[in-house]
């Protein structure tokens, strides 16, 4: 049929053709869920009622800029001429095809599906046409006409002009369905859709059909059903008044009897079926979803699903702790914010996941919390958990076919990274000292808008890392068991070349260089690296200082805090000389090289203990597999170690700008520049007026103040509970305390706590190293540890990968740890199992 796509169709499931609501309805019955029967009548039939449209693109242009009342008329004149354009040819025999599929009697709902419902940026909710109980060729034919006019309806273009949507880039499909006579419907949510919480379900219901429900005009029953168990946690029965009912044409209100409004709309069997096919419905689409729902007598109808994009935020530090690890600067946090969530739906799009409309990171108190909802949902979701392997087989074609853009994205990314290299360049050759206050303004919008352009991507790299880890630890336990396949899994990836390894191996060279020379290492006894690099004492030794700059002159742009106020390593090289005499003073039992070496046997001999444990038919799909998530364990890093050149450049413009202030008397120090807020800056610069700049230099203070007095305070964990439960310390049962396993072995040692830079030099060589996180630039710490502990982050973050590489047991996660262990105590790491046992 040229016009007709019957649910069942794969045609039916593109929203190109299908629109929103049909594509879904197509989705679920393909999917085997209870979806009334029927068809939807393609985009391309409305394509073929509009025509070439030059008439209606000559009444847009006539009024580009309008107010309301403007384009309401423009709008009705639309829908005048659209009303005198005839049905495509076709469309009336394709219909009949359609209703012979049904009983004579049967009735039908015809429902708008315009192509761009559901988008990042808008959903359209309410803005189209729908009809109810429609019966006949003639009824139905006249309401798919008016589902296409709903298109240019008043509100329909005043929605898409606001949004910025070109008004031919949407289409109309209509959903021609079955209208089952309810006799109790309503909506679910396969979340709390209030506080948030993703193991609960909540469904409203009424007697009658659902738009009394969904239209919110009177009482209904609420209930509330525990994901897991299916038991009911809450349910409130209303005194319910009035129910919507059909009626020939179409449906009216209904008053409902008095001994009935007093009764539930929903027994326990009707809930617990409802919640199965809800939960069912999750699982099966990936996401929390919205849907809308039917009984009639026995059976029960899935009507309608759609994934719940708005979700209420559970703000904790168990997402951002690793990141984040230190208080944050308000202008840091205003420039990097707009750039790291824009990278959030662009990356969502590219990797086919729904929008995103809440915040996935937030500031409190000069803290970074994350949205542990968001994280759960987007960053923590499994593309397949086959329970055999005959359904692993049969998820592959899927997995090709919609993840092809794993394969893609580190092609595209590194085709791109190229621009923003030579924008860093052109940013630091820029001179600034003849610019004007706005031209430096200017200059650092620049750097914001460079940054966030090469970060639009990024999000996808790490949430891609994480989703390949946790496809291949599941594949290995599958089929090998848990122990040996977490162990396998560590083996495979023992050794994945990155940046920060290669960094790595040049400070070893160093050292080389540093061992050579005896009188320097007698030198380096003498005082602090700061008090030795201001003295000059380095040029006494001029093939060492050479190398030592070519060194910072590569990678001086490393970070040793994510907040740019703080100097990277060009700046503050004195850090980089701790990190060599750590190094020099460790002593490894094997070579750099040996190790990598090591490694690289035991990833060899994994990757065959891997295929002769797996089928034949499926040693490529594995290999496949694995190879991907070597790749983006190296491009994870890759894509950190690139970001963070756009330090240079932000503190060449913010310390320009702070010196500027400084001589007006508005900063004390050209670095305080930070402690503005992002607008209040942008306006003080457009306005430049005293008044506008007294009042800002006061901020400053004020922010300045409250930053240095959260610095050294631990912040509460979760925001969602009482403080009394964040900073409670919950003794270790037996001796243990418990994390998650980052890098394999067991060792014992001394616990040795590093904060920040200030302690690597104090750092003793054979502790046990305990962080809050780590980043790049601790990784000299590792050459000197025996095992690492951390308060944050997992077997994905840096500090899993780089012990992993070294060959030392590392626990991840280990909340409140810094309340349990102190300097000089005596631990049992284990890092295959997540433990570590206090042995003093």
């Amino acid at each position: 049929m040229t016009y007709l796509m019957l649910l069942h169709e794969p045609e039916c499931t593109r929203t190109d053709w299908a629109g929103g609501k049909g594509a879904s309805l197509g989705r679920l019955t393909n999917w085997g869920f209870p979806v009334p029967g029927g068809a939807v009548v393609s985009s391309r039939a409305y394509q073929a009622f509009l025509g070439d449209a030059s008439d209606i693109a000559s009444l847009l242009a006539e009024q580009p800029q309008m107010n309301q009342d403007a384009l309401r008329l423009l709008a009705e004149k639309i829908q005048l001429v659209l009303e005198q354009r005839p049905l495509p040819p076709g469309l009336r025999e394709e219909i009949p095809f359609l209703l012979q599929s049904f009983p004579a009697s049967t009735t039908f709902a015809v429902r708008s599906s315009a192509t761009l419902e559901d988008t990042a940026t808008a959903a359209f909710a309410g803005q189209h046409e729908t009809f109810l109980n429609c019966r006949g060729l003639d009824q139905i034919l006249k309401n798919i006409k008016a589902c296409w006019i709903s298109l240019w309806s008043h509100r329909a273009v005043a929605y898409r002009q606001q949004q910025g949507f070109n008004h031919f880039d949407s289409a109309m499909a209509v959903v021609v369905q079955c209208m089952e006579l309810c006799d109790t419907a309503g909506v679910g949510f396969s979340l709390d859709p209030v506080s948030g919480q993703l193991d609960r379900m909540v469904f409203d219901a009424n007697f009658g059909l659902g738009e009394s429900v969904v239209g919110g005009e009177g009482e209904v029953d609420h209930f509330v059903v525990d994901k897991a168990s299916l038991a009911i946690l809450e349910q409130r029965v209303a005194h319910k008044t009035r129910q919507v009912v059909a009626v020939d044409g179409g449906v009216k209100q209904q008053s409902i009897s008095p001994e009935h409004a007093a009764q539930p709309c929903l027994d326990q069997a009707r809930l617990t079926r409802l919640a199965t096919m809800l939960r069912d419905v999750e699982q099966r689409a990936g996401f929390p979803q919205d849907i809308e729902w039917g009984f009639r007598g026995d059976k029960v109808f899935l009507l309608q699903a759609r994934p719940v994009t708005t979700v209420p935020p559970h703000w904790t530090r168990e997402e951002s702790a690793e990141r984040f690890p230190n208080v944050i600067t308000p202008l840091t946090w205003d420039l990097v914010e707009e750039g790291f969530h824009r990278s959030l739906n662009f990356s969502f799009h590219r990797m086919g996941f729904p929008p995103f409309s809440g915040k996935w990171f937030a500031l409190h108190d000069h803290y970074v919390y994350g949205n542990q909802n968001a994280v759960k949902l987007y960053a923590r979701r499994n593309a397949a958990a086959p329970k055999t392997l005959d359904e692993l087989r049969a998820a592959i074609p899927f997995l090709r076919q919609h993840y092809a853009w794993v394969q893609e994205l580190p092609v595209a990314w590194s085709r791109d990274l190229d621009r923003y290299l030579i924008g860093i360049g052109e940013l630091l050759a820029e001179p600034l000292a003849d610019k004007t206050l706005p031209e430096i303004w200017n200059f650092i919008l620049r750097v914001q808008k460079l940054g966030s352009d090469y970060f639009l991507p990024n999000i996808a790299i790490s949430i891609t890392q994480g989703s390949l880890y946790r496809l291949l630890h599941h594949l290995l336990e599958l089929v090998i068991g848990k122990e040996k396949g977490r162990s396998l899994f560590d083996d495979l990836l023992a050794f994945c070349e990155t940046k920060t390894g290669i960094i790595n191996r040049e400070l070893h060279g160093l050292t080389e260089l540093m061992r050579r020379e005896p009188n320097l290492v007698e030198v380096l006894g003498s005082g602090t690296s700061q008090e030795l690099l201001s003295r000059g004492l380095l040029t006494r030794f001029p093939n060492f200082a050479q190398t030592f700059n070519q060194f910072l002159e590569n990678h001086g742009h490393r970070e040793v805090d994510f907040d740019p106020y703080h100097p990277t390593w060009l700046e503050a090289p004195w850090l980089v000389l701790d990190a060599l005499r750590l190094i020099l003073k460790s002593v490894p039992n094997q070579s750099l090289r040996e190790r990598e070496r090591s490694a690289r046997i035991r990833m060899l001999e994994a990757e065959r203990q891997m295929l002769a444990a797996f089928p034949e038919d499926l040693h490529f799909f594995c290999v496949e597999v694995v190879r991907l998530t070597r790749i983006y364990t190296t491009l994870d890093d890759l894509e950190h170690y690139q970001t963070t050149r756009i330090t240079l450049p932000f503190r060449k413009g913010l310390r320009e700008m702070g010196r500027r202030l400084v001589e007006r008397n508005i900063l004390s120090e050209e670095m305080d520049v930070f402690f503005c807020r992002f607008t209040d800056l942008d306006v003080a610069v457009r306005q430049n007026d005293t008044r506008t700049w007294d009042t800002l230099s006061h901020k400053i203070r004020s922010n300045k103040t409250a930053y240095l007095e959260r610095r050294y305070q631990s912040p509460p964990w979760d925001l969602r509970v009482a403080e009394s439960e964040n900073t409670e310390v919950i003794l270790p049962q037996e001796g243990t305390l418990h994390g998650l396993p980052g890098s394999p072995g067991v060792v014992e040692g001394c616990v040795y706590r590093v904060t920040g830079e200030k302690d690597f030099a104090k750092f003793p060589a054979g502790a046990v190293l305990l962080a809050r996180t780590t980043n790049p630039a601790w990784t000299p710490l590792f050459y000197a540890s025996v095992a690492v502990i951390t308060e944050s982050g997992g077997p994905l973050s840096h500090g899993a990968v780089t012990a992993r590489e070294m060959g030392i047991p590392a626990v991840m996660g280990v909340r409140n740890v810094f309340q349990h262990l102190e300097n000089g105590q005596r631990v049992r790491v284990d890092g295959g199992k997540g433990t570590i046992h206090l042995l003093s």
